[in-house]
């Protein structure tokens, strides 16, 4: 989706319109896109929190036209996040027939068949990445946040703190890029929290891996559970949510401060 800044004749008084040029107008739009971008980052940085990364990431630079200016949002998860999202079976995109069936350990779905019932379905194993707790960080919830609000936790913040500081005596995993070989180390045992929901077998933290990356100059570590998904598995069900519609108080924000930016501009010729 886009934001464009145009129609700039009605956001610009009367008494100011006959001497500007289209350079003039030009300049000022820039001016009037740039603190509207930065308004729409600064929403997003106020009212996100593991999508706001990415979020950000898709608000792109002013793109300018004469009489035109453009702030686009690019990428599926921002526009998401922006309109709202239906209900959806993640079955249906984990597991859907553009997934293609592969070997276990290498990408795609995996066959299995019922050994009581020989009816045939699929399996595969997805990633979670956990964030350490109090960051903000485009991909994953901090360790701990998933649980407030639950029955049978008084201290989410407290809970996350003491299973990082378990993380991250494990033994890292470290994977050879060249072979792509993966050298497992240690793993979280279940039971540091409870059951997130009703139908979860096991903590969403049980078999936690403390994942290395070498890069040039430093070595990283990032935290990763696994969990199965399987044709017919309960749950898997991500619920639908609002759009945030930052692009919204965007324009407004824009229809604001447009003509107090051409008049200043007009005052300081």
């Amino acid at each position: 989706m886009t934001i464009e800044i145009s129609g700039w004749e009605e956001l610009i008084p009367t008494e100011v319109l006959d001497v500007m040029t289209q350079d003039m107008v030009d300049q000022v739009l820039s001016n009037i896109a740039e603190s509207a971008r930065n308004e729409w980052i600064r929403l997003a940085g106020e009212g996100l929190f593991t999508t706001k990364g990415d979020y950000i990431r898709g608000i792109q630079p002013v793109e300018m036209k004469p009489g035109l200016a453009i702030i686009a949002l690019l990428g599926e998860l921002p526009n998401l996040v922006e309109e709202g999202m239906d209900t959806l079976d993640l079955h249906d995109t984990l597991l859907g027939p553009n997934v293609p069936i592969s070997e276990p350990g290498e990408f795609g779905k995996h066959l299995s068949i019922d050994p009581k019932t020989f009816k045939t379905g699929y399996y595969r194993a997805i990633p979670f990445r956990h964030g350490v707790p109090d960051s903000e960080g485009a991909v994953g919830q901090p360790m701990g946040r998933p649980y407030g609000g639950h029955d049978a936790v008084q201290d989410a913040k407290k809970l996350g703190q003491a299973v990082y500081e378990a993380a991250k005596k494990l033994k890292g995993t470290t994977s050879d890029p060249a072979s792509g070989k993966v050298k497992y180390g240690g793993r979280l045992k279940a039971g540091m929290a409870p059951l997130l929901k009703p139908h979860h077998s096991t903590d969403i933290y049980a078999g936690m891996i403390k994942e290395r990356k070498k890069y040039r100059k430093k070595t990283q570590s990032q935290y990763m559970t696994f969990r199965t998904i399987s044709t017919g598995s309960p749950g898997w069900i991500r619920p639908a949510t609002t759009g945030k519609f930052y692009s919204q108080q965007v324009g407004a924000f824009v229809q604001k401060i447009a003509p107090q930016a051409f008049s200043a501009y007009v005052g300081g010729l």
